[in-house]
This record gives C-alpha cells, structure tokens and sequence, in this order.
C-alpha cells in the first residue's frame, strides 16, 4: 500500500465512530504507519476466522492491539470482500493463460497475495510489487528475517537480490520501490525486473488511484497501455462520492491532514468507466461492494462470513459497501 494511502477501511472506521457517537477511537495514525495499520486489520480479521492466510503473521504484530474501531465486524466483512474479489480475478486471469501472464501491484504494502497464490499451486510468468522506498525497504526486512513458522523465500524461484535496500529481484518475485506519479522512475524501475510487454498482464491498486490527481492517475493508465500488449487493471477504491457520507469522510481525513486528490474520479461507475475507455481500455465493468458481497463472490462463503460475528445493523453495512467498489478493465 502506497504509505501516503490510508486504507479505505480506516475510512470505514472513521465513518463507523461518527454513526455511533464513539470517542473510544483515535484514528490519528500517521501516513508512516498507515501500511502497519492496514496489515493489522488483516490480521485480525483472520485472527477471527475471515479467510486464512498463513503468511500475514511475518508482517504483522501479532502482540499489539488492534484499535477499538478496527474490531468493528463491518471492518472485518469489509476486508474480506476486497480480499477475496481482487484474488478472485487475479486467479482468473491467470488461470485464462494458463499461468502464462504476469502480475504487478500498486501500492501493494504488506500484502501477501504472491504467497497465496504460489502456495496454492496457482502458475505465473512474474509477480511485481511497487510501492515507496520505505514500505518496500521494510517488506524486504520482513521477508528476510530468519526464524518464524514460515519461510517466504521457499516461494521464490531464484535467491533473493536486494538492490539500495528498498529492491529485491527472486526471479519470479519482484519487490520495488517506486512513486508512481514519477513515471521515468517507476518505468526505470519496472524496467529492472525484466517484465515481458507481450504477454498478458494484471494490474492491481487497492486505494491507491484515488490519492492522485486524475491527470496522474490518466497518465499512469494510458502509459500501460501503450506500454502492455495485453494489460488488464483491477481497481478497487471510493465510491459515490458526492453524498454526505463522503463529506464525513473527508472531513475526518482532513483533520489528520490527508486530501484524496483523485476523488473526482470516483464519483458514479460512470466517471470510473470513462477514466478507463480514455486510457485505452476497451472493456470496463464497475460493480460497488454490495455486487461484489451479494452477486460476485462465492454466496455459501458470504453466508459463513455473516455468521462469524453478528452485527448492530445490516443497513450500516451496505451504506458502507456502496461507497467503495471494484473495477475491472481490459484492452
């Protein structure tokens, strides 16, 4: 995740505080710690029983306490459903060309996909992880450090490289550290983990789009597909944005210093579609978080998922899966 990103659901919790009147919550978190903060939600979630992901622990701190508004179930269902829908069509496309494809994520923090899917026997040409110098210098720690209950490089198909600290090259695996709105450097940098422009590609960003102008963000979009032969993108960011819901928002946001600079862009699926088909591609479907939990995911997990915790409401719930949504686009 990109360290100047606040995940969406710290959002949600800001959100959740105000509904409920709580003064239980201080969401005063510094954008340094912004990826800590996330990675701790996952662990919790999975802690609780959500989806299970044995490689979370390396990254996590599993002796701190989770914040008060970070226990609220909504958080919780809500992290599951990015999870699972991003995953989902990850698999897919990668199952489509048979692992011949490769994968590069944005703002990618501490996420443990690459470990899913290469633990599950699933196939892939390349998996690319950009973010800041200084999310990315502290993954590489992670990765390397001896010891634990799991070894993450028993997943590479090389020994690990690392590069001014903040890069690692393991031939399948790559981790970088790049700012996406400086195109030279982040085509510099992707251009060192030897990315094949020709095969099938999937782009992932889980809210990061949205902490960019959208001239940045249009920028980054076209260069992909002038750049990729066969580029998919998968986004998942706000929502709906022009209610009050999104004013509490960012007013909570803004007390901590914190502008999303690409909000305009996530107005309606319209605006989504639009910013899409401009950059080049031709198919984009734009579903919100009601879709994604209700129509789009397995419904015999969703089931077990409302079971693990019971909720004050359900009405809290879908207000807060309608402000965020998935795209996904290909050429």
């Amino acid at each position: 995740m990109d360290p100047e990103a606040i995940s969406s659901d710290s959002h949600v919790a800001a959100a959740i505080a105000t509904r409920r009147r709580s003064n239980s919550v201080s969401d005063d978190y510094s954008v340094q710690r912004t990826n800590d903060d996330a990675t701790q939600c996952k662990y919790f979630a999975i802690q609780k029983g959500y989806w299970k992901d044995e490689f979370i622990g390396r990254f996590a701190n599993s002796s701190a306490n989770v914040a008060e508004a970070r226990r609220f179930p909504e958080i919780s269902m809500g992290y599951w459903a990015r999870t699972a829908a991003i995953e989902k069509y990850v698999r897919g496309f990668l199952e489509e060309f048979n692992g011949n494809a490769q994968v590069v994520s944005f703002g990618c923090g501490f996420d443990t996909l690459f470990w899913r899917l290469v633990s599950s026997g699933a196939k892939l040409a390349k998996y690319v992880e950009v973010d800041f110098s200084s999310v990315t210098s502290k993954k590489i720690r992670h990765i390397l450090k001896p010891g634990g209950s799991v070894d993450l490089k028993k997943s590479f198909e090389s020994e690990a490289v690392v590069s001014h600290h903040a890069d690692l090259h393991a031939g399948n695996y790559h981790l970088i550290g790049a700012d996406l709105r400086q195109t030279s450097e982040l085509e510099q940098k992707l251009a060192t983990c030897q990315l094949d422009h020709d095969i099938p590609t999937i782009f992932i960003a889980e809210c990061v789009l949205v902490y960019m102008s959208a001239n940045a963000s249009s920028s980054l979009l076209k260069n992909l597909v002038s750049q990729f032969r066969q580029p998919a993108f998968v986004n998942y960011e706000q929502f709906r944005t022009s209610d009050a819901f999104t004013r509490v928002m960012e007013q909570n946001l803004g007390e901590r210093g914190i502008q999303l600079h690409g909000l305009e862009m996530c107005e309606s699926a319209e605006k989504q579609e639009e910013r899409f088909r401009n950059a080049g591609f031709k198919s984009v479907k734009v579903m919100d978080m009601n879709q994604i939990f209700n129509q789009f995911l397995d419904q015999n997990e969703v089931a077990r998922i409302r079971t693990i915790e019971m909720l004050d409401e359900m009405e809290l719930l879908e207000q807060l899966l309608a402000h965020y949504c998935v795209v996904f686009a290909r050429v």
